[in-house]
Parts: structure tokens; C-alpha cells; sequence
């Protein structure tokens, strides 16, 4: 195979980062040390030929089938290291004064260092990932050049797992062939049968780990602290700042190819080694040997894998490629117990010890470095030999882990690295009686779990989207032949489908950004969340009075009162689907019309709703204090209708009246308010008397037939679909916007934080919360859940209550006294 990415490819190369080797002053010494090989999951891809065996296949042997799973490629930022370490480094940074940073040995780079990032880039992937994504794809077309091209790759529906597998596919195909991508929705409530397993497993807690890691954090930063606080003695290094700073030197380096903060003068190897270690700990406890979870939720995988390769039937397909995140490959080598620190003596109940909290096993197996850089991949492939020398002919199997054959335990009867048939199956079926019952293990408490990861020979999975050659490197070419006439390369009969969660009547909360992933969490207890806060709204008024700076972050719940239920709710089945299955590309690429049915509904309740008395005190708010800025995770359009400004207005999840071209042609239209947005959609917008239920609300009438062709349609392209232009699960907040909100942030203080209708202890508002908090913000929280007042201290404000009722008295002061039907008198 070869690849037609290849001038991408030269291109790119420019960003691969810089190595920062480091020699020992020895004349004869061969000692070099480069600390991108020891940045843990923050690690560029690297080959850390552990062990030094060749990955070409053994004398005699051929490979006939293999199956991979890979974490994402690189990306700018995970979101919890750029909130916890990385951002608290660099706005203390910006706003320090007392320190010359150009007399500073080893830190003069700072009085001219920006930063390589901002929140709007987080998780996104950088230039550097999609080079490593399509290496891989390069990397297997030459290892397997008599295999068949793939044609589906599996990836979370994350958008970095979806940038990854796409990058891939461009590396692998000869021409354009088309490889199809097929989105697996990464549910909280799936069993096994998903590419994120962790997160339907009650058992798993993304804390685990925390706590050891921490020790060896402490002890390791130490003496780095004391020696750059003794050279820079007026900007007070802490711990958290030591951590941040050597995290950038990974991130900062996938960015813009190389980082100051590699510099060995910066920080000595045995430095950069109590790094690794302690991300070893925690990744030990987390997602490794430490956590008696870990092998049962790696097992499917490789049950599921040891399935596609020992069958005996023709395979539609010779190379099974799936991309997931960082947790789930360390899980899997526990299932198939590599890495092993007592692998040869000790005992699993001895485990621990191996990872001793006071000292670096340097000995040890179980390295993070080595096991999850970015694009770590992990292959078992099935091998045809014959003639091989001392081994019958037949069919063997062998595990690479970043291109380095990987023995098995118990398993060391064919050539090389490789493991006989008879002895492979044997070996699996151990692991199986060790790891079985994930249902039962993970402590489900949900219907329809499952012990089976059943995604690559489920019909229902479907066959995915296709990548375009006329599509822009690397996006996704979202055409394909539906049924009804939709534009694309395949014949209508071979349907474009995106595997949908199944509905369910159990409530769930899901979040636009993704749960903070299991790097270590320094402060165990939020100094935050120590003393009830203040509930006197006198005490408010007074603050407000005075203030001139602040910023508001506004939820579901402020819409309540207007009679819209909160979307991810007790209210959350439509049809008995959840209402966050709906909103996702995948679902609008697999059924339309079902999804435009449920947007046009959503449209029309809008619509009918009216302002309350809360949107109209914050319209009210905006127009007495300039330095007033609103952001709001409702799409519904009720704030623009109370008057609200729109310069002092944005709207993080866009507006249910605003569409676009789903195939990404560029045209959007603003403030369509037509109701039906088009004749197809009527239903949708039928009113029936309150004591009757609307015919397409009721999951026993059969939703009404329409065809694709009747749906509208891009009028610039001609082709495309168009869509609402909100924000699906799975797609990026506007960076433009995110990189406006930020700069607002930081362009002087903050005096008060407004949370309302929505929790402050979750992302995006815990995000927001922080940066307000550090720049003097007082938070204030409305919201009728005490549970979500958890973050305060005494210093902030939470009123318990529904915001219509709250928002006009805590701004009297400023807007006047309001009526009940919000004008101000």
C-alpha cells in the first residue's frame, strides 16, 4: 500500500519534536537522556524498543490477519492538566512583577515565553497528532503490504479519537480508497461493548491514584522547589507549579516542535525520572496492576480481539485498527498481563510493593513512558509460518506494543516472540477465567449491560462514514448513499450507519467537555469546599452595588420558569430515546429526519416560551453595567428576546434558529424562525390541549415518514444536509469565542461570578469558576440543587431557588424593583 498523504507528511515533519539529549561529562561516556521519553501519557509518540526484539516477523513467517488498539494522537492539552496545573502556572506567570526573569540562569527563556495554548485549544489534536496518526496508517501499509485495505476503523466518538482515526485512514489508503470510520458513542452506560468500558464500570473511579502519586509528587518536587524559589525567590514556586511546568514541556513540544522547558539546565534527568515515576504510580493504581478492576475491564477487548484472529472463517477485512483514550489500553495489558513487575517471582498480592512510594523501582516493568505515549498502539497479529527452523508449520501469535514484540506470559512455544495456536487459545481462555463478569465485577447498576465487546461483527454497529477524496485533509466527508437520495459514492443500498446508544429509561448526565482524565490530582481536599457560604441577599446587593467587572455563566435551569424542561433532565427520553443521543453527529448521519424531528419540536417549544423574570433581570443587568458579560449554554433564544444585548451575550452551545451545512461547506443562516422550519417537519409543530399527548411524543405512534429529499438543504453547495447549528456531543465549543471569553478574563479583575441554572463544580463552569477566582471573583451560585453549592466557601454566595425569582432581587440594587411580568418599575 501506498500512501497518497505523503507530501502532508514531508510538511509536517517540520513539527516533529526537537530531542533534548543530555551527555555525561565522562570523555568516553555514551550516556544521553532526552525527557520527552520519560513525559508519561504527556509523551510524544517514540519506540522505546523495550524489548530490543525486531518487529519484522519471525524467519518463515507472514503476518495473515492482526488487530490494533490505539490511543489518540497528540493533542494541545487534556482539559484537567491545562485547569489544575498548566493555566494556574501561566496566568501566575503573566501577572508576577517582582521577578527579572532575564537574570535568572535557566529561566531567562520566561521574560519572553508565551504561552503554546489557550482553553479554546484544549483536547483538540495538534499539527504534531495528526502526523503520528498518519504514520501509524503508514507504518502498517508498509508492515502488511499483502493484507487487505481495512475497510472500517473503530474510534470514541471524542473528537481527538475521531481526528486520530481519520488522520490514520489518510495514511493507510491507497488513493483514497475510501476507509469507512465508525463512531462507537462513548455511553456511561453501555457494559463492555464500547471503546471506553471504564466509564459504564461503577467500579472505576478516576481518582484512583491520586493519593500514592501524590507522595512521590511531594517528595520529588522538594528540592526542585527549594532550588528555583532560592533563584527566584519573589514568585514562590509551588508544587503544582513544578508539575505544570514540566507537563509543558510535553505539550509545548507537540505544539511548536520543541519547548525551553526540556532544557536539562531546567530540570536534571533525576528530576525529569521522579516525574515518570510518579505518573507510573498513579497510572499503577489507576488503570494498571494497582487496580483490581483493571483486568476485567480490559478483557473484552482482548477476548473480543483473540475471537477475530483464532476464527477460521473468511474475515471481511484482514486489519481490525480501533482508537479509544488513554485508560483503556493499560487495562488491557493488564488483562493480558504484560508489564508485569512480579511477572518473574513475587506474587500479584505483592504487587504493590513493586511500586514503592518512597524510592524509584528503576527495575520495573510498568513504565507509562513506554506503555501510553500519544498514538501508543498495541497489535496482536496472527502469523502464517512455514519452513520456519525448529517449529512446525501453522499459524502462531504475536503481541507488539509500539512496534516491540511483546512475549506472553505462559506462552512462548513458536518462533521469536510468538505463541502456538493451541497455545494461544489456551492462554486466552486463562485470561478469561481470571477477568470474567464485568457486569457483575464493575458493580452495574443499570439495565441492559453487557459482559461482550461485540462492535466489530455487530450489523447493527454499521458500516460507518466514508472518507471523501474530495473532502479537505484530514475532515470527514459526512455524504454518503442514504436512502432518499443523498448525495455520494455508494450505491443507495449501502446505507451510512452510526451506531446509536440504546435508549433507556435510566436518567444519566452527560457533559459537552469531557470528565477530567486520571492524571494525578495534587489537592486531594478543595480548600474551596470547607465552610458553608453565604445566603444573605442584603450582603449581595451591597457587593453588586460596588462592582463594575462581572461574568455570568447561565445553565438549563434558568429557562425552567419559561416552561422548558432542562435537557438532560428527568425529562431527558423523547420517544424513549435519550435526548443527548440525538445530539450528535452520528445520529444526524444515521437517521435525519428523526433528528430534525426532535430539533424542529425543540424549535417550536422555544418558540412558544416566553422570557422570565430571570432573563429579563440579567437583559436588565446588561444594560445598566458595561462590564457586564453573560454566557449561556441555552440554545433556546429566550435571552435575545428579553432584550438581552448581544454584545454582552454569547452563546457557547449556538441557537437552535441558527443552521448550517452539515457537510461543512461554510453557509450558515442566522435567525431562522420559521415554525415548521420546513412542510416535512410540521408534525412537529402541532399543539394539542394540555390532556392530550402530541402524536409524535408518544413512542407508540410511528414516527411520520419523510423523506431525506423533503429535509432542507444546503442552498450554496446543493448537496448537503443542513442542520442545527448548536453544538453536538462530541464537537468543539467556537474557538474564536472561547479565546474572547478568556481575554475578557484576563483583562483586569473579575468582581463577581455568577453560576445559575447550571452546577459549578462541572465543566465548562468549574473552568470559568476558576479563572474568575483568580482574578479576585467572588462566586455566587443560583440553583435549586444544595449539591451544587459544594465548591463555595464563605466567601461566596449560593441562593437556593429558581432563578425567576432569585435574579431580580440580587440586582434591585442596580436594575430597580420588577413586576411580575419583568418590567422594571
Amino acid at each position: 500500500m501506498a500512501s497518497s498523504l505523503v507530501k502532508n507528511l514531508l510538511r509536517l515533519t517540520a513539527f516533529v519534536p526537537i530531542i533534548q539529549p543530555c551527555s555525561a561529562a565522562s570523555l568516553y561516556s555514551t550516556y544521553k537522556f532526552n525527557p520527552l521519553e520519560h513525559l508519561g501519557g504527556v509523551a510524544p509518540y517514540f519506540e522505546p524498543q523495550d524489548p530490543p526484539a525486531s518487529p519484522s516477523p519471525p524467519q518463515g513467517c507472514t503476518a495473515s490477519r492482526a488487530v490494533y488498539l490505539s490511543r489518540h494522537a497528540a493533542i494541545y492539552a487534556n482539559d484537567y492538566d491545562y485547569e489544575e496545573y498548566m493555566d494556574p502556572f501561566i496566568s501566575k506567570l503573566e501577572n508576577n512583577t517582582a521577578v527579572d526573569w532575564t537574570k535568572v540562569p535557566a529561566l531567562s527563556f520566561l521574560a519572553g515565553w508565551t504561552a503554546p495554548l489557550t482553553e479554546a485549544e484544549q483536547e483538540l489534536l495538534t499539527r504534531v497528532g495528526r502526523l503520528e496518526a498518519a504514520q501509524l496508517g503508514v507504518t502498517l501499509s508498509f508492515r502488511y503490504p499483502n493484507l487487505r485495505l481495512p475497510s472500517r476503523v473503530w474510534m470514541s466518538s471524542a473528537e481527538r479519537t475521531v481526528k486520530s482515526a481519520q488522520s490514520f485512514a489518510r495514511g493507510l489508503e491507497l488513493d483514497d480508497d475510501g476507509i469507512n470510520v465508525v463512531s462507537i458513542y462513548e455511553s456511561e452506560e453501555a457494559g463492555a461493548d464500547s471503546l471506553t468500558p471504564y466509564k459504564s464500570c461503577p467500579a472505576y473511579s478516576s481518582s484512583f491514584g491520586s493519593d500514592q502519586s501524590a507522595v512521590y509528587l511531594d517528595k520529588f518536587t522538594g528540592p526542585v522547589m527549594a532550588r528555583l524559589n532560592a533563584m527566584a525567590p519573589g514568585f514562590n514556586f509551588t508544587v503544582n507549579d513544578i508539575y505544570g511546568m514540566m507537563e509543558l514541556c510535553g505539550y509545548e513540544s507537540v505544539i511548536r516542535g520543541s519547548s525551553p522547558f526540556c532544557d536539562l539546565d531546567l530540570f536534571s534527568p533525576d528530576d525529569w525520572l521522579g516525574w515518570e515515576y510518579t505518573a507510573d504510580v498513579m497510572y499503577h493504581y489507576n488503570v494498571g496492576y494497582g487496580n483490581h478492576i483493571s483486568g476485567v475491564v480490559g478483557l473484552p477487548w482482548l477476548n473480543a480481539s483473540a475471537n477475530l484472529l483464532l476464527r477460521d472463517s473468511a474475515s471481511d477485512q484482514d486489519i481490525f485498527v480501533s482508537f479509544t483514550h488513554r485508560e483503556l489500553p493499560p487495562m488491557v495489558f493488564v488483562a493480558m498481563g504484560l508489564f508485569n513487575n512480579s511477572a518473574f517471582g513475587g506474587s500479584e498480592a505483592a504487587i504493590n510493593d513493586t511500586m514503592p512510594l518512597d524510592r524509584i523501582n528503576h527495575r520495573r516493568a510498568w513504565k507509562s513512558s513506554h506503555l501510553l505515549p500519544f498514538s501508543s498502539n498495541l497489535a496482536i497479529e496472527r502469523l502464517n509460518c512455514s519452513g520456519s527452523y525448529g517449529y512446525d508449520d501453522g499459524d502462531y501469535y504475536r503481541v507488539l506494543v509500539n512496534s516491540a514484540p511483546q512475549p506472553l506470559p505462559n506462552c512462548a512455544d513458536g518462533p521469536g516472540t510468538s505463541c502456538s495456536r493451541d497455545g494461544f487459545e489456551q492462554y486466552v481462555q486463562e485470561r478469561v477465567d481470571m477477568f470474567q463478569g464485568f457486569s457483575e465485577r464493575c458493580g452495574v447498576d443499570y439495565d441492559n449491560s453487557t459482559d461482550t465487546l461485540s462492535i466489530y461483527t455487530d450489523p447493527g454497529v454499521g458500516n460507518g462514514t466514508a472518507l471523501s477524496g474530495n473532502s479537505n485533509y484530514p475532515r470527514i466527508c459526512r455524504q454518503g448513499g442514504r436512502q432518499g437520495g443523498r448525495l455520494g459514492d455508494r450505491p443507495d443500498n449501502q446505507n451510512v450507519i452510526a451506531r446509536l446508544p440504546r435508549p433507556s429509561s435510566m436518567n444519566r448526565s452527560y457533559k459537552t467537555f469531557l470528565p477530567p482524565s486520571v492524571l494525578p490530582r495534587v489537592t486531594v481536599t478543595s480548600k474551596h469546599a470547607q465552610m458553608a457560604p453565604r445566603t444573605s441577599i442584603d450582603e449581595f446587593k451591597e457587593l453588586i452595588n460596588s462592582s463594575t467587572r462581572i461574568l455570568a455563566l447561565c445553565g438549563a435551569g434558568l429557562s425552567v420558569a419559561s416552561g422548558l424542561s432542562t435537557f438532560r433532565g428527568a425529562g431527558g427520553l423523547w420517544r424513549n430515546h435519550e435526548s443527548t443521543s440525538l445530539a450528535t453527529p452520528e445520529a444526524f448521519d444515521a437517521n435525519p429526519s428523526l433528528v430534525w424531528l426532535f430539533y424542529a419540536w425543540r424549535r417550536h417549544m422555544a418558540l412558544k416560551a416566553k422570557p422570565n423574570r430571570g432573563h429579563y433581570a440579567l437583559a436588565e443587568l446588561a444594560k445598566k453595567r458595561d462590564g457586564f458579560l453573560c454566557l449561556t449554554q441555552n440554545v433556546d433564544g429566550i435571552s435575545q428576546r428579553a432584550g438581552h444585548p448581544d454584545s454582552q451575550l454569547r452563546l457557547l452551545h449556538g441557537s437552535l434558529f441558527d443552521i448550517k451545512c452539515f457537510d461543512e461547506c461554510g453557509y450558515v443562516q442566522r435567525s431562522n424562525l420559521s415554525d415548521p422550519i420546513c412542510p416535512a417537519l410540521a408534525p412537529a409543530s402541532e399543539d394539542y390541549p394540555p390532556d392530550q399527548t402530541l402524536p409524535l411524543l408518544d413512542p407508540d405512534v410511528p414516527v411520520p415518514p419523510i423523506n431525506v429529499n423533503d429535509l432542507p438543504h444546503c442552498p450554496d453547495c446543493k448537496k448537503g444536509l443542513l442542520r442545527p447549528a448548536v453544538v453536538w456531543f462530541g464537537e468543539s465549543l467556537d474557538s474564536n469565542m472561547l479565546m474572547e471569553v478568556d481575554n475578557w478574563i484576563l483583562r483586569g479583575r473579575v468582581d463577581i461570578m455568577l453560576v445559575i441554572g447550571t452546577a459549578a463544580a462541572v465543566y465548562p463552569a468549574a473552568g470559568y469558576t476558576r479563572k474568575a477566582r483568580r482574578k479576585g471573583a467572588v462566586v455566587a451560585v443560583v440553583n435549586p440543587d444544595p449539591s451544587s453549592a459544594s465548591e463555595l466557601s464563605n466567601e461566596d454566595f449560593f441562593f437556593q431557588g429558581d432563578a425567576s425569582d432569585i435574579l431580580p432581587q440580587l440586582f434591585e440594587e442596580v436594575i430597580g424593583k420588577m413586576d411580575d411580568n419583568g418590567k422594571t418599575l
